[in-house]
């Protein structure tokens, strides 16, 4: 039906297609229903919501950091590569930080090793990839890959 609806289309060769792209969906996916999501338990989800409003915080000061930078830095930003190595053990904890780097104005990650660990990050300016260096949100990703093993 929403193959109906976006195709604006009501001829016999898009309600095949549709049909076709619905049956082959349910063939691919057919497998997730036997999958049910681990349900956190309270306080796992409080710490995981405490760190989300901690990260949206961080985000709103980059944004500004970044504004002023451009906007106001005399000379110009002087962006670096920066490779550091975050105690992060879990597989998903080193995606979770980098993918919060990246999501930060001013930051990237470039790379992540993941036999090592390390993480190859360009910051726009050197000051943001030292206070990336000492980012709190490192020592929350540890305490949540605890709490999760637990």
């Amino acid at each position: 039906l929403f193959w109906m609806v976006i195709s604006a289309e009501w001829d016999l060769q898009h309600i095949v297609a549709g049909i076709l792209v619905a049956l082959v969906s349910i063939w691919f996916w057919h497998d997730l229903g036997s999958r049910q999501p681990h349900v956190l338990p309270a306080r796992k989800m409080l710490r995981l919501g405490y760190s989300l409003v901690l990260l949206v915080g961080w985000v709103i000061q980059a944004n500004i950091a970044v504004a002023k930078t451009l906007l106001f830095s005399r000379p110009p930003a002087k962006p670096m590569l920066l490779m550091m190595q975050p105690n992060l053990n879990s597989n998903w904890g080193r995606v979770l930080f980098a993918t919060c780097i990246t999501i930060t104005p001013g930051t990237v990650t470039i790379d992540v090793d993941p036999e090592t660990g390390r993480f190859i990050v360009h910051a726009l300016t050197q000051e943001t990839g030292i206070d990336l260096l000492y980012w709190r949100l490192i020592d929350e990703i540890v305490q949540l890959e605890t709490k999760m093993e637990r």
